[in-house]
């Protein structure tokens, strides 16, 4: 998917792509005669090219089709915000709001509202907006309801620094994993980190962010225990805090698996580095699995590797039933995004009998960092579990 500043070739598909949207998607929280008069039979009933090229108008785009636009004005309004129809929580929006945020940023915009449908309320709620009234409005003669809604970027401008993301997992027995819950919350609420941590009895996950400083004081407090001394992980920085608010949840298995009996903090594959991946991967012996979901794959994979087309990672198991139960003799290299679902999926492999296992240490992400492009066998991008969405191969 590739976010783009709108050009004049574009205006008819944009003018499509409202139309079809306010008449496919808007249609379920408006009555018929509502989206006729917010749609039109004429598609353009108004000069897009004009009016897109007046704004800082952003297009969504994938495979030379436009999927979604948004458009932001000097004084922080956000105007047009509409995804295609077929392409409704994918991450269009997300995507398209990211570079609106960054825009605004950019030029030192402190306060952005939007006049939103009864559709897009939940969406802008999520994006930090807070409803400043609801409202009736005409359109062509009929009345539409819409809330006008706004958030302050003020905070962010005052900060010089980007934010650090950080993010990590370890198993360990965390049989007091509840009561670690509101000392963690207390903690990163005390150091201003926003994200998500995810507590079991198997160990802890995490995608945090927020200062240099908040996220060092966690990493540290986290290695204090003993049995988390060991935690690695991995960082990036972003302009723009990627989440809006803290989740400290607990969890009967840190990525849901469904084989209880599996622990991977006594047994898991052999671990490789990312400057020794490319040699692995390039060996035709080894059969290179892709263990995300067909989601995350189509975002981007390595040159070569299969992808078992799992809509979630508890069908691993089945995959392997169906596929390899008869050849535990190959040689297999696994990868994931960060690494966690390779350590289950490796511990459970070795279970069953598979003799040579090894996995991308600290995963995609981790090889993205200290790999240099020019030697990457990564295609595409990668995606993540925040509101980046994906990371630049």
């Amino acid at each position: 998917m590739l976010i783009r500043l709108f050009q004049e070739q574009d205006s008819e598909q944009i003018a499509q792509l409202f139309h079809d949207t306010i008449r496919e998607v808007n249609i379920r929280d408006y009555l018929p005669a509502q989206v006729q008069a917010w749609a039109p039979d004429d598609l353009y009933f108004t000069d897009w090219t004009e009016d897109c090229s007046s704004n800082f108008t952003y297009v969504a785009e994938e495979e030379n089709k436009i999927i979604g636009f948004a458009q932001l004005e000097t004084d922080g309004h956000i105007d047009c915000f509409y995804c295609h129809k077929d392409y409704q929580r994918c991450g269009v929006g997300t995507r398209l709001y990211r570079a609106i945020e960054a825009k605004a940023l950019e030029l030192k915009i402190e306060r952005l509202f939007v006049e939103v449908s009864i559709t897009a309320r939940a969406f802008f709620k999520s994006r930090g907006f807070a409803v400043v009234k609801e409202q009736q409005v005409t359109c062509r003669g009929e009345k539409l309801t819409n809330f006008v809604m706004e958030k302050s970027l003020a905070k962010y401008l005052e900060k010089s620094e980007p934010f650090v993301v950080a993010t990590f997992y370890h198993f360990a027995d965390l049989t007091d994993y509840k009561s670690m819950r509101p000392k963690i919350t207390d903690f990163c609420n005390n150091h201003e980190l926003k994200g998500v941590i995810l507590l079991a009895q198997e160990g802890i996950n995490s995608t945090i962010a927020g200062s240099r400083e908040g996220i060092d004081a966690l990493l540290s407090y986290l290695r204090s225990d003993i049995r988390l001394r060991n935690l690695e992980h991995k960082e990036t920085t972003s302009d723009v805090m990627p989440y809006n608010k803290l989740r400290v949840r607990l969890k009967k298995e840190l990525v849901k698996f469904g084989i209880s009996d599996i622990d991977p903090s006594k047994e898991v594959g052999t671990y490789v580095e990312p400057q020794d991946w490319n040699q692995l991967i390039r060996d035709p012996d080894v059969l290179v699995i892709d263990t995300r979901n067909i989601y995350e794959v189509e975002f981007g994979t390595f040159e070569g590797a299969i992808n078992p087309n799992l809509d979630f990672f508890y069908e691993f198991p089945k995959y392997l039933e169906d596929n390899l139960s008869n050849n535990k003799q190959q040689k297999i290299a696994m990868f994931c995004t960060g690494g966690i679902r390779c350590e289950k999926a490796s511990a459970y492999m070795l279970a069953k009998g598979f003799d040579e296992v090894y996995h991308l240490k600290g995963g995609i992400l981790k090889y993205l960092a200290e790999v240099p492009p020019e030697e990457s066998l990564w295609q595409g991008e990668c995606f993540v579990f925040d509101d980046r969405i994906a990371t630049k191969g």
